[in-house]
């Protein structure tokens, strides 16, 4: 982005409780912006307007807001609007788990992408910061399904040995069992 201010900022909105912070942050940093609000269905149906919020956009889908969940013709419309900064709201510090939520600020490809947290501080995303942040959220289930499945493979392994020294043992029976006076 060049030096000058965003004039179209979209507020990918995840954690309600940091929205008007955020809001007041946005526009105190650039007041002659425009911002565009993507919330869930849900919120948008239920929300009174907002004084600092130009535009409401809705998530059709219930349930996680993701790029799947947006849709096409939403993706196209939010595409064609150019924004110039996109941000992405987390509830916690470190924003891990709302890689999601980046991503859909990422593909449809603002100048810019930020990440604010709850304490209203505020990290810009690029698309490298973005795999990361990607990798590190899947590589956390992923360890647990490599888990699950050393165990599984594990506890196979253990029942097979005891059922073979079972069987071994039926079929080649002791030479001390066959009599001895």
């Amino acid at each position: 982005m060049t030096d000058a201010a965003p004039k179209k900022i979209l507020v990918i909105r995840s954690a309600a409780r940091i929205l008007n912070a955020t809001l007041e942050s946005l526009k105190a940093e650039y007041p002659n912006s425009r911002i565009t609000l993507l919330a869930p269905c849900t919120w948008v149906e239920s929300g009174e307007p907002h004084p600092l919020i130009d535009e409401v956009m809705s998530l059709k889908a219930s349930g996680r807001m993701s790029v799947l969940n947006l849709g096409m013709k939403n993706f196209r419309i939010l595409r064609r609007c150019k924004f110039d900064l996109a941000v992405s709201l987390y509830n916690i510090d470190h924003g891990l788990g709302y890689s999601n939520i980046d991503l859909i600020g990422w593909i449809i490809k603002p100048k810019k992408l930020r990440g604010y947290n709850a304490r209203i501080a505020y990290q810009e995303l690029s698309s490298s910061s973005l795999l990361k942040k990607i990798l590190l959220e899947k590589s956390t289930l992923l360890l647990v399904v490599v888990n699950m499945l050393t165990t599984v493979i594990l506890f196979a392994s253990i029942t097979l040995g005891f059922a073979g020294e079972f069987l071994f043992r039926k079929i080649f029976p002791a030479a001390s069992k066959k009599g001895t006076v």
